[in-house]
């Protein structure tokens, strides 16, 4: 790696993170201003995010070669008042000490910002979403203690990559006239109102790179040393030119694709927004400039490095129930590479081996490193892949093309847009700059569901009923009469859920529109509509099941135990989750039960019904407000210790409070196969139903992977996995001592990166009871 690069990955890692007041102050100062207010949404909207374009701090730092800050920290977080902020205002003096993820803040900063929720309590997106005190207040409620489900898009829908390439190609002067020549041809208010706004809000993103082009410019008259004078006049020259022309250099094209992105931030939570396929956006300028010898594979190297450790300046300023469900200061800045192209060949070029580098060389918590491997992906890739996989810590997760394809057209995807696909945050694939997914949507608790339907609706030890009125075990015949009570449960909570989140859209479609981010996605400027009201060629929700193996050894063990081997009756078996299985005995003989990861045929059948069911109630649950289908997910963040605390006892011999399974992987020490088995197991699933991405985590001691024998062995687990119709895979190397000396000593390894569900965190960002559940998590030999 470059020392260039490694002196930036060092500040970066050793700042200490905070929030960021200016956005929040910028977008309050813009809507107080009632001559603002009185302007169409989409245009007060566009005008705000210029505003804050115009005016936001701006910093080129030592050693950058690229401009452009996310905040006004070197690492910080943004506040969105309008949406889920209110939640975070009301913490504010809380952040700079709270356990988990503290963020620092100022005195005159706290005061500043709490100071600004009078004004937002009836203009954020809750209030403006649900009509009554008492529903605003219902939602609120169950959203701070998310026990049943958590709906994420309150807080923007961001899950998307935008069209980088089209802005690379005709900059955002092509826009401008492409919205002049609609605009004319509009005959709707909204569609006029629409283009005016993306005219606004590209104004603004011109003026935020000339305001760097200003600033490097400036610097460089002052700087005395020749090297960094000229690093900060080609940033002056770059900057001045785009986003607002056409890039024609391979620094121009990295350059606008950051500005881009961090104006993006601007408009909505950010987090989860994606630079897309990097090695083939960029391709075209790195061939040119290579070529005509203006750019070396160093050079281009040092570049991406430099973008890459930007991507890491940006944390979530999420309020403290966000933190221990989307633990670890999460960002979903995902970057993928490899894959096919979207004739069906092989895309991987020199700037996919770059990347793959600069992932193992950088190790931070961003970008989230995401690699698509196929059939005839070049075998030095592939090795080079499981080589990266190999090293200690967090690898780069990888995704089957053949697998996600089919299910991407399935879901109603062309065949090219398919074979273009990213995967959005954390596993989830959406075809590039043509997407609106909002793919992170909302999550549910699923366990949750089979303890509703042993109990009748209730929650064990509880009178209130919280599902539906199903029938009492003692009325129970066989196992249909189970199943047929979780189904119902299940689609109970989905339709509260369901009803919850359109309130959410409806009121993104008309409240805050997005009109910057969805210029830049394929439709709405044709159709003259913004994406939250469906302009995107592609409408979607995600939905994310949690706990899904939890239910399915559930099931076996009730089959097992009940109608089986008749060991007890089901009203004795409840009776026992009731008591919290405080009989030793039986908890043990449901522990040792067959379980889903094994290659046992039959626990691996409960699973694949519990997957295939929630798929079936995904699809039962219509249209999206903006028009598209729910894709059913299967990823859990840290939910799955979150929502574990507000489950009871369960057949599989888990007590309350013990962690559900994470993602679509078996709970924690039940694999105890190795891992031929546990990809057997995997593959008995149909992973095409699961339209909005699966994350399988397999752990391995990295003390196993030293040698070519082991990476030998991981390299094929992978490939049988693939081939048998595997989706996705993603693999800590972690060695177990020094895990636990991390958490006993978080000063030993202060970065020591992990995965986590679908994204990378330092293991000393997370939870306690994260920490814990990292180390539970099997182990397995290669």
């Amino acid at each position: 790696m470059e020392d260039r690069i490694s002196r930036l990955k060092k500040v970066v890692q050793e700042a200490v993170p905070g929030v960021c007041p200016e956005r929040a102050l910028l977008w309050t100062a813009y809507f107080k201003n009632r001559a603002n207010r009185q302007k169409p949404v989409a245009v007060q909207i566009a005008g705000a995010v210029s505003h804050v374009l115009k005016n936001k701090s701006i910093y080129i730092y030592p050693d950058e070669i690229l401009a452009g800050n996310y905040t006004s920290r070197r690492v910080g977080g943004i506040i969105y008042p309008e949406s889920h902020g209110i939640s975070v205002l009301m913490e504010i003096f809380k952040f700079h000490k709270r356990r988990l993820n503290p963020l620092e803040t100022t005195p005159a900063h706290r005061w500043k910002l709490f100071a600004t929720i009078p004004f937002w309590l009836n203009r954020n997106i809750i209030r403006k979403a649900f009509p009554t005190i008492r529903q605003q207040l219902t939602f609120a409620v169950g959203q701070l203690t998310a026990r049943e489900y958590q709906i994420y898009e309150t807080g923007g829908i961001s899950h998307l990559t935008p069209n980088h390439e089209k802005i690379l190609a005709i900059g955002l002067e092509g826009f401008l006239k492409e919205i002049e020549a609609h605009e004319q041809a509009a005959t709707a208010p909204e569609q006029r109102d629409f283009y005016q706004a993306a005219r606004i809000a590209a104004g603004g993103l011109i003026a935020f790179a000339e305001r760097y082009a200003d600033l490097a410019r400036k610097m460089a008259k002052n700087e005395a040393d020749p090297v960094r004078k000229a690093d900060l006049e080609r940033i002056a020259d770059a900057c001045k030119r785009v986003p607002r022309h056409g890039a024609n250099t391979f620094f121009e094209a990295v350059q606008a694709m950051l500005l881009t992105h961090i104006s993006l931030f601007q408009e909505s939570l950010g987090e989860s927004l994606c630079v897309g396929r990097m090695d083939q956006i960029l391709w075209p300028y790195y061939q040119k400039d290579l070529s005509e010898g203006r750019l070396t594979r160093d050079q281009a190297k040092e570049i991406l490095g430099a973008f890459c450790v930007k991507l890491s300046e940006t944390v979530p300023a999420y309020p403290e129930i966000l933190a221990k469900t989307l633990g670890g200061l999460t960002s979903y800045q995902v970057v993928t590479t490899g894959g096919m192209d979207k004739n069906g060949e092989d895309a991987t070029n020199e700037l996919s081996y770059i990347l793959l580098e600069l992932m193992d060389e950088l190790r931070m918590r961003q970008p989230n490193s995401h690699v698509r491997i196929h059939k005839n992906t070049p075998k030095a890739f592939y090795d080079k892949v499981v080589e990266v996989t190999t090293g200690k810590g967090s690898a780069p997760a990888l995704y089957n093309d053949e697998t996600i394809i089919a299910t991407m057209q399935k879901a109603g995807y062309t065949l090219a847009d398919a074979r273009n696909y990213v995967a959005i945050g954390c596993v989830e694939p959406t075809s590039q700059g043509k997407t609106l997914g909002s793919t992170d949507a909302a999550i549910i608790n699923m366990p949750l569901a089979l303890e509703l339907a042993l109990n009748e609706g209730r929650r064990f030890g509880a009178r209130r009923r919280t599902g539906a009125k199903t029938m009492a075990v003692l009325q129970m015949r066989t196992m249909a009469d189970v199943t047929d009570a979780y189904r119902t449960q299940l689609r109970h909570q989905l339709g509260r859920l369901k009803n919850d989140l359109q309130a959410i859209e409806k009121a993104h479609a008309a409240f805050h529109p997005t009109p910057l981010t969805s210029m830049l996605i394929d439709g709405c400027l044709e159709k003259g509509k913004c994406s939250t009201s469906g302009g995107a060629v592609y409408n979607f929700s995600g939905i994310q099941g949690v706990g899904v193996s939890t239910v399915g050894d559930s099931l076996y063990a009730v089959e097992k135990m009940v109608f089986e081997d008749r060991a007890m009756g089901l009203a004795e078996l409840v009776d026992h989750l009731k008591s919290g299985l405080s009989n030793e005995a039986v908890r043990t003989r449901l522990r040792r039960l067959e379980k889903f990861g094994n290659d046992h045929a039959e626990a691996d059948r409960w699973t694949r019904f519990v997957m295939d069911d929630y798929a079936d109630a995904m699809a039962e649950m219509g249209q999206t407000t903006r028009g598209g289908r729910y894709n059913a997910g299967l990823y859990s963040n840290t939910t799955h210790i979150h929502f574990a605390n507000f489950v009871g006892a369960l057949p599989n011999g888990r007590r309350q409070g013990e962690p559900f399974a994470s993602g679509i992987a078996p709970e924690n020490g039940m694999d105890r196969r190795g891992p031929t088995a546990l990809v057997n197991s995997m593959n008995r699933l149909d992973f095409t139903r699961m339209a909005n991405g699966i994350n399988f985590n397999i752990k391995f001691n990295a003390l196993n992977m030293k040698d070519d024998a082991g990476k030998n062995a991981l390299g094929s687990i992978f490939r049988v996995y693939f081939d048998r119709g595997g989706m996705q895979v993603q693999a800590n190397m972690l060695d177990p001592e020094m895990l636990m000396a991390a958490r006993d000593n978080p000063s030993l390894h202060p970065h020591l990166l992990v995965r986590v569900s679908g994204y990378s965190a330092y293991f000393n960002d997370l939870s306690p009871e994260m920490k814990d559940e990292i180390i539970a998590r099997s182990f397995v030999a290669a």
